[in-house]
């Protein structure tokens, strides 16, 4: 009888081992950079950008703020100066009247801003007027930005990974 009882334990322990290791493998594959994920509450783009081309994308939510972090991933496999993420949170007003955001810099240089007085969201820069991508609005009626490669300063194609939180 205890033999069975150890079996059994035996089994249901590597049963939760094989369970927790393909887990691990799910999540290594979502996180890779070539996959595009949804989920309840976030979003995952990944797409690559040739010098001067853009990726428009839609906003979730309207009345209610959304997190956009952006990630130019390395291709050098080293640390960027500075560096190679930048953020924001955007509101879009539900009556169409505009956009709202705070942004970071990948300098790390902050601002606010809004649809009265810029397009500009957040930038991805590599000095002190040099940019490598910018966030931007592209239609408030219609709760799109669209992250734009500048064909100046890149010369390669670039992936970027978006992250959006609502």
């Amino acid at each position: 009888m205890r033999n069975k009882i150890y079996v059994r334990a035996l089994v249901a322990g590597s049963a939760l081992a094989v369970a927790a290791s393909l887990g691990g493998w799910a999540y290594a594959v979502t996180s890779t950079p070539a996959v595009n994920v949804t989920g309840p509450d976030h979003q995952r783009l990944t797409f690559t950008l040739t010098p001067g081309a853009s990726k428009t994308f839609k906003l979730p939510a309207s009345n209610r703020p959304v997190r956009i972090d952006l990630d130019k991933v390395s291709t050098n496999g080293g640390v960027q100066t500075p560096s190679e993420v930048f953020t924001a949170l955007v509101n879009v007003d539900q009556n169409g009247a505009g956009m709202s955001w705070i942004g970071t810099n990948s300098d790390g240089s902050q601002k606010a801003g809004s649809t009265i007085s810029t397009h500009n969201i957040t930038n991805l820069v590599c000095g002190a007027s040099c940019i490598i991508a910018s966030l931007n609005v592209n239609s408030v009626a219609q709760h799109t930005v669209v992250l734009k490669a500048n064909a100046a300063t890149s010369r390669i194609k670039e992936t970027y990974v978006i992250n959006i939180w609502y």
